[in-house]
């Protein structure tokens, strides 16, 4: 009996972890047949680096947000953030190097503490990350007051490797989707991690350390964070402290958009990473229809409605289950 309730179980999550796939591959090809349709020549693999080139950046930051959300907070300091990284990257690195180690270990410490402090306090992740982003961007203009900067070669070369058969963005997102499932799905991290979102009572209870928890979460966002300010950097060699200033909404929705819960505890690595390609093909879309930028905001804004109002209407037919 015990043993077919546990194959019950292992199905349902599963068909769960299918489902929170299905949606953003479902949103992925609603986007990405238009832009077949209106520059067909795209399909080849310059085109195709060119068009994920730029997810790259976004899936880190979404990646980011992930952990947050997955333990049922927020960061919405996360595009201030990257756009701080760029200006550390293009500015300190290459004439102060070791002043901008310690300042990206200090960003990491930062994340660290106030999680923390968000454990200690009973604070609101809300209100104490908006206040982070305005420390983010006072000190991107101190370092960088202006776009422009000088990258480190490694970075740019990164971002512009060519790797045989599949363009490298391609090849980096399929690589990170995989690594990220591992985490999630394969480690003690990962099941304390969504287990944070789903159920604190249970992991206060089997005995972890809440606190060491949620610093260790919030240091994964800074992270990330970091990392994808070096991707960013790296693509569009240049440092700007507003250059990604769209990002924390754009990492919301694609979070949203993969699977992901305000409510926390629900999480899919390949739906996160697909969310992040969706949102920026829907730049890139808007784009080739000649959309202003004022208007592709807008319209990522409605892609989160959208998805909310879907998610919430399967959820009361009983035709999603997340477990």
């Amino acid at each position: 009996m015990e043993n077919k309730l546990g194959e019950k179980r292992m199905s349902l999550r599963r068909k769960g972890r299918a489902r929170d796939v299905l949606m953003p591959l479902m949103s992925i090809l609603i986007v990405f047949v238009p832009i077949l349709v209106l520059r067909p020549r795209v399909i080849n693999y310059t085109g195709f680096n060119l068009l994920f080139n730029m997810a790259i950046p976004v899936a880190l930051a979404t990646i980011a947000q992930m952990f947050a959300m997955t333990i049922s907070e927020i960061d919405l300091s996360i595009g201030n953030l990257v756009s701080l990284v760029t200006c550390i990257a293009g500015s300190l690195l290459p004439t102060r190097p070791l002043l901008g180690i310690l300042l990206l270990f200090g960003i990491i410490a930062v994340y660290m503490l106030v999680g923390a402090v968000l454990y200690l306090r009973n604070l609101q992740s809300i209100v104490v990350t908006i206040g982070m982003s305005f420390i983010w961007t006072g000190l991107a203009i101190m370092i960088q007051p202006h776009p422009g900067g000088n990258v480190p070669e490694f970075l740019v070369g990164a971002m512009n490797m060519r790797t045989p058969v599949v363009p490298m963005p391609i090849f980096f997102l399929v690589i990170l989707a995989i690594l990220l499932h591992v985490l999630l799905f394969k480690s003690s991290f990962g099941i304390l991690l969504r287990g944070m979102g789903g159920n604190r009572k249970a992991i206060e209870q089997s005995g972890h350390s809440m606190l060491k928890l949620q610093m260790a979460v919030f240091g994964m966002v800074g992270l990330f964070g970091i990392l994808s300010g070096f991707a960013l950097a790296g693509i569009t060699t240049s440092a700007d402290p507003n250059i990604a200033r769209n990002y924390t909404l754009i990492a919301v929705a694609s979070v949203v958009l993969g699977g992901g819960s305000f409510a926390g505890g629900t999480v899919s690595a390949v739906g996160v990473v697909l969310g992040a390609c969706t949102m920026t093909l829907v730049g890139t879309l808007l784009t080739f229809l000649r959309i202003s930028p004022d208007w592709q905001i807008g319209a990522q804004g409605i892609i989160i409605l959208a998805v909310l109002f879907i998610n919430s209407q399967l959820k009361k037919s009983g035709k999603v289950r997340y477990v």
